[in-house]
């Protein structure tokens, strides 16, 4: 038995949203393939999948900052699209990275990507075995890092 609130709470609407980009729209969301959260607990990589059908519904990877401390945030960070007829089909942040996150996808075409996520963390928290990050630990990081360009988000 488990102690605790017996309430679902909503954190996301991943519902279809169209954008509107100068190539043209793109529709994104609705039935989730995987999910891969970094160790760390400040990435999060959603699959959610296409319709191979309808080349404005690509799958296509939806990344989110989180944070677990003092209260659990899932923001928005960006999208990661394949080259175009190549879907995602895993995806895994490696255990190891450094310098913020680092997701591997495997893509239908046969090729394997890692794309850096760069970002200062402002606490060190690694992913338990229940799938939520515990609460982060401060950690100091090398000063030859602060020299590094940064960047937090990802458009492909």
């Amino acid at each position: 038995m488990v102690k605790g609130p017996q309430t679902a709470v909503v954190v996301a609407d991943l519902s279809e949203t169209t954008f509107n980009r100068p190539d043209g729209d793109i529709i994104v969301g609705g039935e989730i393939q995987s999910l891969s959260w970094d160790p760390r607990g400040e990435r999060l990589a959603v699959l959610l999948k296409g319709d191979p059908q309808a080349a404005n519904r690509p799958a296509i990877i939806a990344v989110f900052k989180t944070r677990a401390n003092p209260i659990f945030e899932l923001l928005p960070c960006g999208f990661v699209q394949g080259e175009p007829g190549a879907e995602p089909r895993l995806m895994q942040f490696h255990p190891n990275f450094q310098h913020g996150a680092l997701l591997t996808v495997c893509w239908s075409s046969g090729k394997i990507t890692h794309i850096p996520f760069y970002f200062l963390s402002s606490g060190f928290s690694h992913v338990g075995l229940s799938g939520s990050p515990p609460l982060p630990h401060l950690q100091e990081r090398p000063a030859d890092f602060a020299n590094q360009s940064l960047f937090t988000e990802l458009l492909s």
